[in-house]
């Protein structure tokens, strides 16, 4: 098996992170030899004269989990924007020979964006065109929050006008005393969009791995 998946959210700090760690460590739990792709990662930050990336250090703490990234870039902004202010030229070609040459010894790799489909990710670029452009198919991230029925409607609609496959939608960080929102929140979604829902992660606070395991033990990928 050599498949992959691009991790999408509605928004920043949605959890697309740790829903991908959780998808890693669910597949790893199968015996599959799982990769982690950042196209780009900005937000790094410098220690012992080193850029550090923060998502990827995250999935750093599990050494059966591979990582890779393309661009490492400082500033907690857009990637095109801390692009510019780091005087870095983004080659998408580079991105995808990065992308095919570390999916080679891996049974499934997780690539994770940033912010959106809409996310400014190079020149007049998006993360749509990304997507695209690495042909891949999505998982929508969200969060039961009120208002975020209408991100996902528009996170949908975007990923259809941009002929983006959609897998699936992952709701994470589902309370365990949800308001009456959030209790509705699965049936609205249902209502308005024939999308699978992949699963529904409880908000978990400090995970350890045997927890994550098990909020991810029933997703249908």
């Amino acid at each position: 098996m050599n498949n992959s998946i691009f991790i999408t959210g509605t928004d920043t700090n949605i959890g697309k992170t740790f829903v991908s760690l959780g998808i890693a460590l669910f597949l790893k739990n199968k015996g599959k030899k799982i990769g982690y792709f950042k196209p780009f990662q900005s937000g790094a930050y410098e220690k012992n004269n080193e850029l550090i990336a923060p998502d990827i250090e995250e999935l750093k703490q599990y050494p059966d989990i591979k990582t890779k990234c393309s661009y490492l870039l400082q500033g907690e902004v857009s990637p095109h924007l801390a692009s510019i202010l780091s005087n870095v030229k983004i080659d998408i070609n580079k991105i995808k020979k990065d992308f095919n040459d570390f999916s080679k010894t891996n049974d499934y790799t997780i690539i994770e964006g940033a912010g959106g489909l809409y996310c400014p990710a190079y020149e007049n670029k998006t993360f749509a065109d990304v997507i695209n452009f690495l042909n891949q198919e999505i998982i929508i991230v969200t969060t039961p929050e009120l208002g975020k029925l209408n991100h996902v409607l528009m996170t949908i609609d975007c990923a259809k006008n941009k002929n983006i496959k959609i897998k699936g939608l992952i709701i994470n960080k589902m309370p365990q005393n949800p308001t009456l929102s959030e209790k509705n929140f699965v049936q609205e979604l249902k209502m308005y969009s024939n999308e699978k829902i992949i699963g529904i992660i409880p908000k978990i606070q400090n995970p350890s791995e045997n927890e994550i395991i098990k909020a991810f033990c029933e997703i249908n990928l």
